[in-house]
């Protein structure tokens, strides 16, 4: 949570800061969870994602002429450990859980399966390997191709792996991480 700098709003929902390289905090995706499951609300009672910047500039907390440049979230941490081998996933919260599994890595994540584009050019001259969710190997992949100067490796480990019912699902490596791990209690 400190490492990625995680927050919660007054209502209890997770915020996953967009934080550059510089230090220099973008904005912060606002996403309510049902602290039960720890699966996202999407039953329509409140909206799926929020933004912390459209909240500022409701308030008129930002100036007018302020336009959103999103980065990747955990692209802070790129400073803190150079040497790191980076991963990359679609969700935050993947890139959370993952981080806490496997911290060999450096965990960085999208945003979503169509925010891998330029703002993935801060990776230049790192080792990445990219972990898209079941429903978009083939999309990342063409994607990494795009970016023959990033040294990204797109990882076909769920592509291979997913079960029927998991691809239904949409899973991605945190739902596959969790399990493993439930299956061993």
């Amino acid at each position: 949570m400190e490492l990625y700098r995680i927050g919660t709003t007054k209502d209890g929902f997770t915020v996953f800061y967009q934080i550059d390289i510089h230090g220099c905090i973008r904005t912060g995706k606002i996403i309510p969870y049902n602290p039960e499951t720890g699966h996202r609300i999407k039953d329509g009672s409140v909206p799926e994602a929020m933004w912390v910047h459209s909240r500022l500039k409701s308030l008129h907390q930002l100036p007018d002429m302020w336009e959103l440049t999103q980065c990747l979230f955990g692209e802070h941490l790129l400073v803190l450990y150079p040497g790191k081998p980076v991963a990359l996933v679609e969700a935050e919260k993947t890139a959370v859980i993952c981080a806490a599994a496997m911290p060999d890595y450096l965990w960085i994540a999208t945003g979503g399966k169509h925010q891998f584009n330029d703002r993935l050019l801060v990776l230049k001259g790192r080792n990445v390997v990219a972990f898209p969710d079941i429903d978009a190997y083939v999309f990342w992949r063409d994607k990494a191709r795009q970016y023959p100067a990033l040294n990204i490796k797109v990882s076909d480990y769920l592509e291979r792996t997913a079960t029927d019912e998991e691809r239904e699902l949409k899973i991605d490596l945190a739902d596959r991480l969790l399990q493993k791990m439930a299956d061993v209690d």
